[in-house]
């Protein structure tokens, strides 16, 4: 069976389940509680949804300029209860329609990751709660640049340090570092030129979690490694204990 552990990140698993930020359970069914719609601007609609957890109860928030689909479920009291209703391979995008979800989506950090990058991306994902593009993509972008500072990449441009990073950590799957290249180019267009017309928070959303994804793979996973190996080789030590040399002369 392939790793599925990808869909823990997530708020909606799918149309059915989703991951309870209160109760902390996986998989758990949930109900939409009650719906809304707000003028964001004067013709930009917004669409609210609260979704309560079918274990504990309590109720998240979730915004997005999209209208969903919704089933209704029935009542529960004088409450009509619904759930999310899309077709099987849009699923997987249920998560990237909302850009503002409270409590916040599962962004938890390693304290192995560098301070200075942390607050990064936490800055960046605090201005895609309120759709501040520019604002997560200069912060997208900052995170690159401070990443080549704490490994003292060489190179005069971000596409020279990026390659230097790739040869600094040859351990980490090349295919990360491309994964930088990339959203350096992208949160750059976005900073300088605005021009990106397609950008839309749920592309910023995929970012920062491609981001999160590379700095666990270059912090997080040496770290673990080198945990496994103390643990092999002190069980190691338990169960063939270094024999006492006899003195000479004895």
């Amino acid at each position: 069976m392939p790793d599925q552990s990808h869909l823990d990140s997530r708020y909606f698993v799918d149309s059915s389940v989703y991951n309870c930020p209160f109760c902390n359970r996986r998989n758990v069914a949930y109900v939409v509680s009650a719906k809304f719609r707000f003028d964001w601007a004067v013709s930009k609609p917004c669409y609210g949804y609260i979704t309560q957890c079918s274990s504990c109860d309590d109720e998240s928030m979730h915004l997005t300029f999209t209208e969903v689909e919704t089933k209704f479920l029935g009542n529960r009291g004088n409450s009509p209860r619904y759930r999310f209703s899309l077709e099987d391979e849009a699923e997987s995008s249920l998560d990237e329609l909302f850009f503002y979800s409270v409590p916040t989506s599962f962004f938890a950090l390693d304290d192995r990751i560098p301070r200075v990058l942390r607050q990064l991306l936490t800055e960046a994902e605090g201005c895609l709660k309120s759709n501040f593009l520019t604002g997560a993509s200069a912060c997208a972008r900052k995170l690159v640049y401070e990443l080549g500072v704490l490994n003292r990449a060489e190179g005069e441009n971000y596409e020279d340090r990026i390659k230097s990073l790739k040869g600094l950590h040859a351990e980490v799957d090349p295919t990360f570092f491309d994964t930088l290249l990339t959203i350096q180019q992208v949160t750059s267009t976005k900073v300088h030129e605005n021009a990106y017309d397609g950008w839309e928070s749920r592309h910023l959303r995929l970012i920062l979690l491609a981001l999160s994804d590379v700095l666990h793979e270059m912090y997080v996973v040496p770290a673990l490694r080198s945990d496994r190996r103390a643990a092999v080789l002190a069980l190691k030590n338990q169960l063939i204990p270094n024999k006492t040399l006899p003195t000479s002369g004895a």
